[in-house]
Parts: structure tokens; C-alpha cells; sequence
């Protein structure tokens, strides 16, 4: 094989692997209700969202920007990813819903 044919098919392979990284990273969006945990001291421990009968952990450095959202409601889009039957959001981007009523 010539170099430029290496070379070709080298881009080739490289233009394959970025495609199926890029379908990898497909970002999910969820709307839910934020839920700010603290400990005794008013340290947040976590922050979840609940949407429907899933909750998901939050987790990224979005993270910190929603702790004042408590009980809002919010799209967030980021990455799902479940172990051992629990479900983390690493967010990318949110914004809070307006029109939709806060919960208790």
C-alpha cells in the first residue's frame, strides 16, 4: 500500500471513531423537580432531580449554579448514566421551568 493510500484510510478509521464518540455522547433531557439536600450545619450534601418515579443524582460543575432552584422545577441536559440501579445526570445546561408550579 502507497503512503497515500495509508493515509486515506487512516482518516477514514479516525472520521469512523469521532462519528461513534459523538453518537456516545448524545446528551439526554429531563424535567423534574430540583431537591437540595443539606446537612445540620446548612451544607449541601446532594442535589437531585425527581422526574416521575425516577430520581436522579446530579452531578458536574452545573451542579453548584442549580442549589438555589430547590423544589423548581428545571430541564436539565446532560448525560445519564445508571449503576447498580441508580441514576446520575451529569449536567451540561439547565434552565428553570416559568410556567410550571414549584412543589412542596
Amino acid at each position: 500500500m502507497s503512503y497515500r493510500g495509508f493515509g486515506v484510510v487512516a482518516a477514514m478509521i479516525v472520521g469512523v471513531v469521532l462519528v461513534v464518540s459523538a453518537a456516545e455522547a448524545k446528551a439526554d433531557t429531563v424535567k423534574g423537580t430540583v431537591s437540595v439536600a443539606k446537612d445540620d450545619a446548612g451544607k449541601v450534601t446532594s442535589v437531585t432531580l425527581k422526574a416521575g418515579d425516577v430520581t436522579y443524582t446530579l452531578a458536574g460543575d452545573k451542579v453548584k449554579e442549580m442549589e438555589g432552584l430547590d423544589k423548581k422545577v428545571v430541564e436539565v441536559t446532560g448525560k445519564v448514566e445508571e449503576k447498580e440501579g441508580k441514576k446520575t445526570l451529569t449536567v451540561e445546561s439547565f434552565k428553570e421551568v416559568k410556567d410550571a408550579p414549584a412543589t412542596k
